[in-house]
């Protein structure tokens, strides 16, 4: 099958096409034939081998983390079903023309829903669901600080705590303001521009990391926690709690539910661009520079 590997740790000129045998289904996998996958952050921090010291890669590796496609074979979906899911994040095996996963970390695609939005939904949407709902245990009436609000993960932070009844403080750059009051924030603050001078927080969440948000993290209630998925760390000196990083795992279930958001209009996922795999380098280039307000998506 056609895949975009690393054989080395390097920038987006590392990635590269090749020709691998396809995947054969364990027991518990399906085999899917991946027509959309997403480029995420992530999958350019692995290429620069950011993670080698703790999780090191064999070569040639395939990047990437969210699919969606029909079903070739294997358990747990009957052959041409469509199906999106979040895989695992040490195996990945996004950039190819096929993958075997195991079948409870997918989904159902539902209907009207096309799959390079599906292939857009799973690592940012659970990473969000999962810290207020996982992570927190977010409840009614609590107050939850939470940055980089209209990002991928943060939109769908907000829509999990909003559907729990959490009163929201979002803080995004200045320039995002509105946007993300529109979503349904109940107070927005522009991040590194103001301060917050309201009631403290119950808990952070934050996508963002760096000085700023550690300034905010200082509103913090006595016992709060900070949850964070940024690799930029948050100083922690003279913070009431040290911030703890947040690690996704892949669900079915989880994204049988944010499917179903998504489709019925309950969330937007923005999409910048759309690329073919074969322009797997470029769709990494755009991730990496930063400021789409969208998720990148390669085809098959």
């Amino acid at each position: 099958m056609k895949a975009i590997v690393i054989n080395r740790h390097g920038g987006p000129e590392v990635l590269e096409p090749a020709d691998l045998p396809p995947p054969q289904p364990k027991q518990g996998e399906t085999l899917v034939r991946i027509l959309a996958a997403a480029a995420n952050p992530a999958d350019g921090k692995w290429r620069a081998g950011l993670f080698e010291s703790f999780a090191p890669v064999g070569f040639p590796h395939v990047l990437g983390y969210d699919v969606a496609g029909e079903v070739i074979g294997g358990e747990g979906f009957a052959p041409g079903a469509r199906v999106f899911g979040m895989l695992d994040p040490f195996r990945k095996g996004g950039y190819a023309e096929q993958v075997a996963v195991a079948a409870d970390h997918l989904a159902p695609v539902p209907d009207g829903l096309d799959l390079p939005t599906a292939a857009a939904i799973p690592t940012a949407g659970l990473t969000g669901l999962q810290m207020v709902e996982r992570g927190l245990d977010l409840q009614a009436g609590q107050r939850l600080m939470l940055t980089g609000a209209l990002g991928a993960v943060g939109r769908f932070a907000l829509f999990a705590a909003k559907e729990r009844g959490v009163h929201v403080t979002a803080a995004v750059r200045a320039a995002h303001v509105e946007a993300v009051r529109a979503l349904g924030a109940d107070d927005v603050i522009a991040l590194g521009k103001e301060d917050w001078s309201g009631a403290s927080f119950d808990h952070v969440i934050d996508t963002v990391g760096g000085e700023a948000v550690g300034a905010l993290c200082r509103h913090l209630k006595p016992g709060g926690r900070v949850l964070t998925a940024a690799t930029t760390p948050i100083p922690s000196d003279e913070l009431p709690s040290a911030p703890e990083f947040f690690a996704v795992v892949p669900s079915g279930p989880d994204a049988v539910r944010l499917g179903a958001a998504v489709a019925q209009g309950r969330i937007a996922v923005p999409i910048a661009r759309i690329l073919p795999l074969d322009q797997a380098a470029e769709a990494q280039r755009l991730v990496d520079a930063g400021g789409l307000n969208g998720k990148v998506i390669l085809t098959n």
